[in-house]
């Protein structure tokens, strides 16, 4: 694991690895950028950023700094569905797509 630290301190840095630097994602199975993860979701960074990038740069105060406090909060703080309920609605969903075509 590299770690990107800033060179007079010993603190992560505040900036992203470069577009070379690559982790594993967890949610895709393959190795991807940041650059990937901070606009992954329609223009927004993917809800796991925070936790797959935090100890290869201080990720918290660069999105910080650059998404407004609505976004943020819609990204990383607003609690998703429950598991059951979304695949309830996509059985609900698919119920509907059936009965309009038969």
């Amino acid at each position: 694991m590299t770690i990107q630290k800033d060179d007079n301190t010993n603190t992560l840095s505040a900036e992203p690895p470069k577009e070379s630097f690559n982790i594993r994602c967890p949610r895709l199975g393959h190795q991807i950028n940041f650059s990937y993860c901070r606009s992954e979701n329609s223009g927004l960074p993917c809800f796991k950023t925070l936790d797959c990038w935090y100890n290869h740069f201080d990720v918290h105060s660069y999105l910080t700094g650059k998404l407004s406090k609505e976004d943020f909060q819609k990204t990383f703080l607003n609690k998703g569905k429950p598991k059951i309920t979304s695949l309830f609605d996509l059985i609900e969903q698919a119920k509907i797509r059936k009965g309009k075509q038969v």
